[in-house]
């Protein structure tokens, strides 16, 4: 229900008089349902229900069947009585035995020789010098034509065909653990040498010149292909070179061991 009012008009458009009336309004125009019940929200998810965050919808706990949820050990008994289609894993405790674990011993290899440096002229496919050199060597040339001399006149003919290659160690190996491994410096000299004599038509004729590579020569195994090859033991090049007088008694000792 409502108060209307309404203001008569002259012809002029001038206002005339107030004249009220009373209007009747029913309180809901439209009829509805009465016996429907109506979900009443809150006044605080009215209010806050448009700004808050979904909150995740909680899933509901899965209920299985007393058959469907995983047996228990003591379980286990009953399904082994039940059927022999039902195949249960042993469960029987892991025996835990003793075992001996062998391992094997570093080769014990003495050698006096930790540091080598040589110079190796291979002349002819038929003789071999290894001569010890300094680590600064600026002899390089020299001692290379003191070598060849040596060499045209122990095989008593011209040298046409030779190979000159220098050898190091430890050299490049960094990791200063592995420097003394003697074994480790016995399998590279050897794996050297069988590199330069593996085109020799003859048995290598062996030339050590050098404390050094005498010494370590003498350190290899008795099984050495070094040490199968006649061998003739003289100071380095580079005292020859720098010695002259040294060079007739090498010379004796060379035509000695590997021509007698």
């Amino acid at each position: 229900m409502g108060v209307v009012s309404w203001l008569s008009v002259k012809e002029g458009g001038e206002p005339r008089g107030n004249v009220a009336g009373t209007v009747f309004m029913p309180s809901q125009p439209w009829p509805i349902a009465t016996h429907i019940e109506v979900a009443k929200k809150s006044p605080h998810e009215s209010v806050e229900g448009g700004f808050k965050a979904v909150e995740p919808a909680v899933a509901p706990e899965s209920k299985l069947a007393p058959v469907e949820k995983e047996p228990l050990v003591h379980h286990l008994r009953e399904q082994l009585n039940a059927g022999p289609e039902i195949i249960v894993e042993d469960l029987q405790p892991i025996e835990e035995l003793a075992v001996d674990i062998v391992v094997d011993a570093e080769p014990v290899v003495n050698s006096q020789v930790m540091r080598l440096d040589v110079r190796a002229y291979a002349l002819s496919k038929t003789l071999l010098i290894l001569s010890d050199v300094p680590s600064v060597f600026s002899q390089a040339d020299d001692v290379e034509r003191l070598a060849l001399k040596m060499g045209q006149a122990l095989l008593k003919q011209p040298i046409h065909e030779w190979q000159g290659s220098a050898f190091s160690w430890p050299g490049g190996l960094k990791n200063p653990h592995f420097w003394p491994r003697t074994d480790w410096l016995f399998g590279a000299i050897e794996s050297y040498v069988g590199r330069l004599v593996k085109d020799f038509t003859t048995t290598p004729l062996l030339v050590l010149a050098g404390a050094n590579i005498a010494q370590l020569v003498e350190d290899l195994p008795a099984d050495s292909p070094l040490k199968q090859y006649p061998t003739a033991r003289i100071v380095s090049l580079s005292e020859l070179h720098r010695i002259p007088e040294l060079r007739k008694e090498a010379w004796l000792k060379m035509q000695a061991a590997l021509f007698s």
